[in-house]
């Protein structure tokens, strides 16, 4: 089973990479982060794409700003219906998609990122009720899968040195706090995990010139797990030849779910 998390930068600008990207590629779930687009306004090709479920929380909010959704293949969902959508009841600016099924919750999230002061809070806000919300899950005995763009690297090894930048936005003391706050609730950043002293292991790389062909990136799309889901893990990794957004995709390779 192949979940996949990609922020897109625009679902209308994507739409014939994403396309081809998921007929290539397959996902059995694909979540999406910045979709800059209501859900009216989802190009024809997404729509259109053959044996998928859709599930959108668009751009309600500000008009061409932020927006996510889900592709389900509908041959996971089985004739009991046991798979159901939510948008939680903390979810600010079209932020949040979740995917229940009998025994997981599966989360994506696109975290803000948090420029300004008014906009930092309202990011530190954020991840308090993402977990908030796992915590609820957590105690109902439900395994937890969370996805997506952090905007947070966690680490100084999560980002390239020459970015590395004390103080700055996605880097501060308080969001990497939160991010461990998701770890001390039993989650595991599965990337890290498998592979936790590499360097240059990047998902978002500046716009600038030649940033990307020298991978002056930051990790900030993840996989967080629950441990009952540890030992399913097959395989997790960067798709770095899908070049379209600035953001690259993010794989999970674990056993069916349900």
């Amino acid at each position: 089973m192949k979940i996949a998390t990609w922020n897109v930068n625009g679902i209308r600008a994507r739409k014939s990479a994403l396309y081809d990207w998921v007929v290539g590629t397959m996902p059995d779930i694909l979540i999406l982060q910045e979709l800059k687009a209501d859900e009216e306004s989802i190009p024809d090709e997404i729509l259109s794409l053959e044996g998928y479920s859709k599930f959108w929380n668009g751009s309600t909010f500000k008009k061409g700003y932020s927006g996510v959704g889900m592709l389900v293949r509908d041959d996971l969902n089985g004739n009991d219906g046991c798979y159901h959508y939510e948008i939680p009841d903390f979810d600010i600016e079209n932020r949040t998609v979740v995917l229940h099924g009998r025994g997981f919750s599966l989360i994506g999230t696109y975290v803000p990122r948090g420029e300004g002061d008014a906009h930092y809070g309202v990011k530190l806000n954020y991840l308090e009720g993402v977990a908030t919300y796992i915590g609820g899950l957590l105690d109902e005995g439900r395994e937890i899968i969370l996805t997506g763009d952090m905007n947070v690297a966690h680490t100084a090894l999560d980002v390239h040195h020459s970015q590395n930048k004390p103080g700055a936005v996605g880097l501060r003391a308080e969001e990497r706090s939160a991010l461990d706050r998701q770890l001390q609730l039993g989650l595991h950043d599965i990337m890290r995990e498998r592979h936790p002293g590499r360097e240059g292991l990047y998902t978002w790389w500046p716009y600038w010139k030649g940033a990307r062909e020298r991978n002056l990136g930051w990790r900030i799309d993840c996989f967080y797990l629950s441990g009952g889901l540890l030992s399913q893990v097959q395989d997790v990794v960067v798709d770095i030849e899908e070049k379209s957004s600035d953001h690259a995709p993010v794989i999970l390779d674990i056993l069916a779910l349900s």
